[in-house]
């Protein structure tokens, strides 16, 4: 493992961050998306560490697009089923009564059908209907003998933006993961305007009423891919986190070296300072987790990658709400107002703290993890 980036990474960090600067990323969708693809930002060539600093960078400016979506969620099993990333895309795998995280769509997917395994070896092609007809215990979205999908999937991250919805969904012989054009199905944000928790990343309860699919990745694969998911959506956003924590602690520290209070920065006051100073060891400790979860994500499996992705996300998470209240804080009355563009970056920063469980789940999760023989 090399410990500094590589010239070509640097590259890539340092051109997203001049693209990110004059915000046209926050213009016309389209164009956005159109200039992300151009910037190579959806290449396959692309390790989780490369995307790791582009997500970084789309922290630090906020950015709106379905990026991290599509990369992070749908992209797995886009590319287990050799198809390429164009359009924006996002993935379903939170069901009424059914698996509400990441976690437990993967425990799912691992779950035993009951088949016997003379008829899996022998299985006809997938798009079966499920073997009772019903809504399984283990997930309620189901795909019919016609490959029709039915169920109500929960909080979808960019549903709106999607052009394509990647489903895990179940299947005669367990949770498949399949495509579905996204015009054919009803996405109901949860939440508009002031209400959601942050605008510029809307998520959807998304209704399917027999809507065509097609296969991605079957059964007896789908688990990993969906392992594979939770990794590399969880890695790129600890990553994005530290972008949220960087950029609030620039705010801050650069308000304290040039606001004069009695003739002097306010800066000066230890009751200013230490909490920037403490910050800044937060940031930087996070950084170097986020990028050591970037790198597990390819090079490591199971445990390791689990462990380092768990470590990056509480730090991270914990970095970047500390560093938007330090930055309120030491904005003083101005920082709690609407004019001032923190409480932005500070609703993005509580998205990140409750994705797919809170930072307390995280830590029992690792907890299990370092604590189980």
């Amino acid at each position: 493992m090399d410990f500094a980036l590589t010239g070509e990474q640097e590259a890539l960090r340092d051109t997203a961050a001049k693209y990110l600067a004059d915000d046209r990323s926050t213009a016309d969708g389209r164009v956005a998306w159109a200039e992300i693809a151009d910037l190579g930002w959806l290449d396959a060539e692309l390790g989780t560490v490369e995307l790791a600093l582009l997500a970084e960078q789309l922290g630090w400016a906020r950015g709106q697009s379905p990026w991290w979506a599509t990369v992070g969620l749908a992209g797995p099993a886009l590319r287990a089923a050799g198809r390429p990333i164009a359009a924006p895309a996002t993935l379903a795998w939170a069901w009424e009564n059914g698996p509400g995280t990441l976690a437990e769509a993967v425990a799912a997917a691992r779950r035993p059908t009951g088949t016997d395994p003379a008829a899996t070896a022998a299985r006809p092609p997938a798009g079966t209907v499920a073997r009772d007809g019903t809504p399984s215990s283990g997930n309620p979205g189901v795909v019919a003998g016609d490959g029709t999908l039915t169920g109500r999937a929960l909080r979808v991250p960019h549903a709106v933006d999607a052009a394509d919805l990647v489903v895990a969904v179940t299947g005669a012989y367990g949770v498949e993961l399949r495509l579905v054009d996204a015009s054919a199905v009803r996405a109901t944000p949860a939440g508009a305007g002031g209400q959601a928790l942050d605008p510029s990343r809307p998520v959807s309860t998304v209704e399917l009423t027999g809507v065509p699919s097609t296969l991605l990745v079957a059964a007896d694969a789908a688990a990993d891919v969906l392992a594979l998911t939770r990794r590399r959506a969880l890695a790129l956003l600890a990553a994005e986190a530290v972008g949220v924590a960087a950029r609030a602690l620039a705010w801050a520290s650069g308000y304290a070296a040039t606001r004069t209070q009695f003739g002097a920065p306010i800066g000066a006051n230890q009751a200013v300072a230490h909490p920037l100073a403490e910050c800044y060891g937060q940031v930087e400790t996070a950084r170097s987790l986020a990028y050591r979860a970037a790198w597990t994500v390819d090079e490591e499996t199971g445990r390791v990658a689990d462990q380092a992705i768990l470590t990056a996300n509480v730090a991270a998470r914990e970095a970047a709400l500390n560093a938007c209240e330090v930055a309120i804080q030491t904005y003083g009355g101005s920082g709690f107002t609407w004019e001032q563009p923190l409480h932005h970056w500070y609703r993005r920063a509580w998205w990140l703290a409750t994705f797919d469980g809170t930072v307390a789940d995280a830590r029992a999760e690792l907890a299990g993890l370092l604590l189980d023989d």
